[in-house]
């Protein structure tokens, strides 16, 4: 670029703003993946092709830069601060979380699918008007806490004593027990919360939980229990506990029942949000979109294995019963 034309994008760079540079800029775009998981991360193959799907041809309309947080949720500040440092135009990411949204801050637009309540855990300021440079789809988990207690019980009405598997890493996991909570104590049961940070924990956990002789399970979604989703049907059945998952994913991998949306969905959604920036746009006024699907998947050869009867009414309102 010649130093006349390069004057000439710098002020048109000052008047237009950050969003509008981007769309007029020679050079491809670089996107930045950012994933708690080691790879390979099957959603990053999922922006690839909702991107490829969109028109975009990775290396000409963008270069893709990824890192990869192998299970370790207090090294993604740093990672963020090396992307930036790779001169990324847009961060996309499986989830926030509070320290990486502090170390992304407004250096860069955030794209995130996220499992919890982004109003309420700070990460915009309304779904409508994002307002904080971030934007993206949420899986609607406060909304859905309650009812996935409900409907444990109407598939388990003599249950009394629930644990509840979570990771506090999780950012609104706090409120999404509190919400879980309050609505157990409504329906006559009580709720204790067992922390995992890390894959490792996992089994210890289940121990502690099989010995206490709980009545089931809720499993909380999120980068960490979904990566872990066939270990953690596979503990659930050896305990012999049922076990009330968030995502449909759950149930494909051997779980007992879920209420909520398909994670890929979202995954899938990281690429509309994603082009809506590198077309130009402002991530702090594109809406936050909610997932559109939300079903009951029953898995009936589980049920049937933990001996359990699903009442007539719920079989009828499952959206998929897996036979």
């Amino acid at each position: 670029m010649q130093r006349r034309d390069l004057l000439r994008f710098l002020a048109g760079s000052l008047l237009l703003g950050p969003a509008a540079a981007l769309a007029q800029r020679n050079s491809p775009p670089r996107v930045g993946w950012l994933s708690y998981l080691p790879q390979p991360d099957p959603a990053v193959g999922l922006l690839r092709e909702g991107l490829r799907s969109l028109g975009h041809v990775e290396g000409k309309s963008y270069v893709l830069t990824a890192r990869y947080a192998n299970n370790d949720f207090t090294r993604l500040p740093a990672l963020v601060d090396e992307l930036v440092a790779e001169g990324i135009d847009v961060l996309v990411s499986r989830g926030p979380s509070v320290d990486f949204t502090k170390a992304v801050r407004d250096r860069v637009p955030v794209v995130f699918v996220y499992s919890g309540d982004p109003v309420a855990a700070g990460f915009a300021d309304s779904l409508g008007k994002p307002g904080r440079n971030m934007t993206g789809m949420t899986m609607m988990a406060m909304e859905l806490c309650a009812k996935r207690v409900e409907m444990l019980k109407e598939l388990l009405p003599g249950v009394r004593r629930i644990a509840l598997l979570s990771n506090p890493e999780h950012a609104g996991e706090l409120l999404e027990y509190r919400v879980t909570e309050d609505t157990a104590r409504r329906l006559g049961a009580e709720v204790t919360r067992y922390l995992v940070h890390a894959p490792q924990e996992l089994a210890p956990a289940f121990a502690a939980m099989r010995a206490a002789k709980f009545d089931a399970i809720l499993v909380f979604p999120d980068s960490l229990t979904l990566n872990r989703r066939k270990e953690i049907a596979e503990l659930a059945a050896e305990s012999r506990i049922p076990c009330m998952y968030g995502w449909t994913e759950f149930v494909d991998a051997g779980g007992l029942v879920s209420y909520g949306p398909t994670i890929t969905e979202g995954f899938r959604a990281l690429a509309v949000f994603t082009d809506k920036i590198l077309k130009g746009g402002n991530a702090s006024t594109i809406p936050i979109e909610q997932a559109r699907s939300i079903s009951l998947t029953l898995n009936m050869p589980v049920a049937r294995a933990l001996g359990i009867k699903v009442p007539p009414a719920l079989l009828v309102r499952a959206d998929r019963v897996i036979e």
